[in-house]
């Protein structure tokens, strides 16, 4: 692994975990449908990084499980955190909308 796609991991890493730990402080105040799905975008997607991050080092292997040519896992964690967002920021707009 060249030293600046090492450097840009940590970087994500770092970030990517502040974000989480902040994420999971916030789900233990909040109850509110909208930003459990949100939160749960960001940890997903933090895990996402951490996965990919180990199968670059080679500590993990791609999976066997594939749809196609895609491995299952990989493409679990490129889907789900959108669709977290999306759905997320679908209830905002409905609960936004219905107060009008």
């Amino acid at each position: 692994m060249p030293q600046s796609e090492l450097i840009l991991y940590v970087i994500k890493l770092v970030l990517g975990g502040m974000a989480a730990f902040t994420a999971i402080l916030l789900w233990s105040k909040t109850g509110e449908a909208s930003w459990m799905c949100i939160i749960a975008a960001i940890v997903i997607g933090y895990g996402g990084t951490v996965y990919s991050l180990l199968v670059e080092m080679g500590i993990l292997s791609v999976d066997r499980l594939k749809l196609g040519v895609i491995p299952l896992t990989s493409l679990i964690f490129a889907i789900l955190p959108p669709l977290f967002y999306i759905l997320g920021f679908g209830i905002m707009i409905s609960r936004t909308n219905s107060g009008k």
